[in-house]
């Protein structure tokens, strides 16, 4: 196999480099991009997590408020019952 070199200038040898300079910032600025959505979509999941959290919460104050009116109506029927 034979290689043939093609005489480049010095300006062309200078925007080759500014051009791969360039699509390293791209790729970095892209990386960053990608990375921050990330970040975002984390922050949505602890949200819903805490969402889920606050529900589960609200779940077991009403079961803790329903007990204490079965209780009531329990004490109720005993009093009823004495009279």
């Amino acid at each position: 196999m034979i290689i043939k070199a093609t005489p480049i200038t010095l300006e062309q040898l200078k925007n080759k480099e500014l051009e791969a300079v360039q699509s390293e910032v791209n790729v970095l600025g892209e990386t960053r991009e990608v990375s921050a959505r990330a970040v975002s979509a984390r922050a949505v999941s602890a949200r819903a997590v805490s969402a889920r959290a606050v529900s589960a919460r609200a779940v077991a104050a009403r079961a803790v408020s329903a007990r204490a009116v079965a209780a009531r109506a329990v004490s109720a029927r005993a009093v009823a019952a004495r009279a």
